[in-house]
């Protein structure tokens, strides 16, 4: 299985290349996506399921995390499941960011306006998050195929 620095480093390479031909074909919608890969790639990674990089990056939220590591079992459909697993995790921190979110309405720290436009952007926003745990799951069953190979060609 690859390091966290090698998930890291290549979706970071992913998320240069998006970047970069976002904006030389002048696309104009790019930033959520590229904030979603950002996210998914530093702090909603698969790796999630274990006290890992993604989890320490939380600093003193991590506390927050301590069910979700307890209670999904490591590269299992519900950690490393395309689409699954980021709907979990997205779900998981819904359920602390939309108190969060409201309150801040409540108190008029940010306006309506804001949080539409926010809103808008969400499904790019989850599209970039899939897209950084799909090159993490890519990564891992290649390592564990090629891993697998090398052993059975060591046998013979």
């Amino acid at each position: 299985m690859p390091s966290g620095n090698v998930h890291d480093t290549v979706n970071t390479v992913a998320l240069t290349g998006y970047v970069a031909y976002s904006v030389a074909t002048q696309q104009t919608d790019w930033l959520p996506t590229a904030v979603g890969i950002a996210v998914g790639t530093l702090w909603l990674s698969p790796d999630l399921d274990l006290k890992s990089e993604p989890y320490y990056r939380h600093g003193p939220l991590r506390v927050l995390w301590m069910p979700y590591v307890k209670i999904m079992p490591h590269r299992s459909i519900w950690s490393h499941g395309l689409i699954i697993g980021d709907l979990i995790r997205l779900m998981y921190s819904a359920a602390f960011l939309i108190p969060l979110l409201f309150l801040a309405l409540y108190l008029k720290l940010v306006e309506s306006s804001t949080v539409d436009s926010w809103f808008a952007s969400m499904p790019a926003f989850i599209i970039g998050v899939m897209v950084a745990s799909t090159i993490h799951i890519v990564l891992d069953h290649s390592s564990s195929f090629f891993r697998t190979k090398k052993k059975r060609k060591k046998r013979r």
